[in-house]
């Protein structure tokens, strides 16, 4: 195995987590002085933004009972037009009601944006097969070099002539250790969906709406849903 092989296979998609710290801040106190008009007009600004955020929350909180009951309609016309025509549907695609007030739904391909998660092949794997899956995903590999060891003495000339042979004689004149010369060698891996999925459902699907379906939420992230008012 090459070297570039071996960097890529130790990449590894996990992440590690780690306890957050607490941030910490900075507080400019307003409105003490009683006679200073400007601290006045500041502290009732930061009264009027306090209480007019909280008042944004209930409204939030209101529009989101709607927009989810609205969601749930438009997504599945969506689907369904979406087999019916066998293409995606024209855009702005929006629910109107009897007074001509309207909402947009939205449906946004975020490809590339988001890693691919191992859950997401296996959710996709069980829809469309293993083959099928595998062609949704775009993986590449980008090989770098560790600086810190490129940067010990004599290092970075050896490596520009040739480098599996310069690693080679680096490890036997002790220049470098077997563990910094297989460290040399970074790969990052990045996997990401191929763009145009959504575009491309009923190539994938078919007209079978509960695999489109399927299909859109095993995406996640790289594809989004939502009701714009």
């Amino acid at each position: 195995m090459g070297l570039f092989a071996k960097a890529a296979a130790k990449v590894t998609t996990e992440v590690g987590g780690g306890k957050k710290k607490k941030k910490a801040s900075t507080t400019w106190l307003v409105g003490g002085k009683k006679d200073d008009a400007q601290q006045q007009r500041l502290h009732e600004a930061v009264h009027q933004l306090v209480t007019l955020a909280g008042e944004a929350k209930t409204i939030e909180a209101k529009m989101k009972v709607h927009k989810s009951m609205v969601f749930e309609y438009a997504n599945d016309r969506f689907f369904q037009t979406y087999a019916a025509g066998e293409c995606f549907p024209e855009t702005p695609m929006q629910v109107q009601n009897g007074d001509g007030e309207k909402v947009t739904f939205v449906v946004q391909d975020r490809a590339g944006q988001y890693a691919v998660k191992d859950e997401q092949i296996e959710q996709l794997v069980a829809i469309l097969g293993e083959d099928a899956a595998k062609a949704l995903v775009f993986e590449e590999t980008k090989i770098g070099f560790n600086r810190d060891v490129l940067a010990l003495p004599g290092v970075t000339e050896a490596v520009e002539k040739a480098l599996e042979r310069a690693i080679s004689k680096l490890v036997a004149e002790e220049t470098i250790t077997v563990e910094q010369a297989e460290a040399l060698i970074q790969a990052d891996l990045k996997r990401s969906f191929r763009g145009d999925i959504p575009q491309r459902l009923t190539q994938i699907c078919g007209t079978d709406t509960t695999k489109m379906a399927a299909v859109v939420d095993a995406l996640g992230s790289s594809c989004v849903r939502y009701v714009k008012p």
